[in-house]
């Protein structure tokens, strides 16, 4: 029975397959029509004296048809899409019978996963002893010394900042640039 369907489905794709290409070769075959007539429009047009308001009409008749033919294609590729993602949901749902057959069982629960008992055996160790009281002390000694360090390189840089600050404001302000009278550069 399930090869049946397999064999009626494709069938039928083909046979709709081969409507599809024989729509499509329709549409190809307008297209190639208005095309024609546009070109022969567009010739007669470009006989006469005033070109670019008769060029313009050829063109917007142009667009107009072709949009009919264009709305024709994407109606056929939307169905096409569809027939395509139904054939996948048939092949999807066939596989998943046939295994389904095939073991004969109901599906299984899912494992209980090991997660829960790795993170117990991490609760359960022992947690890194902690420094002794002489470690714990020569180390936040040397982490209080780092911090006055960099707290003395921070003063010593702002003072170098407003060192250089108080230089810039004593200095003379540049000369303002000559103004000529005409407002016009002598040679």
């Amino acid at each position: 029975m399930n090869a049946r369907a397999v064999v009626l489905l494709w069938a039928l794709c083909g046979m709709a397959h081969a409507d599809d290409a024989a729509q499509r070769e329709a549409l190809k075959q307008q297209r190639t029509a208005i095309e024609a007539q546009h070109a022969q429009r567009e010739e007669a047009c470009r006989k006469q004296f005033v070109v670019t308001p008769c060029l313009e009409k050829v063109r917007v008749d142009k667009q107009e048809a072709l949009e009919g033919v264009r709305i024709q294609e994407l109606a056929l590729e939307e169905a096409q899409r569809r027939q395509r993602a139904e054939a996948q949901a048939q092949r999807v749902a066939d596989k998943a019978k046939e295994a389904q057959a095939r073991d004969n069982t109901p599906v299984a629960a899912p494992k209980v996963p090991k997660a829960p008992q790795v993170r117990a055996a991490k609760v359960a160790k022992p947690a890194v002893p902690k420094a002794s009281a002489p470690d714990r002390s020569a180390a936040e000694k040397r982490d209080r010394e780092a911090f006055e360090a960099r707290q003395r390189e921070i003063q010593a840089h702002r003072q170098a900042v407003i060192k250089r600050n108080e230089e810039r404001a004593a200095r003379k302000p540049p000369k303002p640039l000559p103004v000529t009278g005409s407002g016009v550069a002598r040679p």
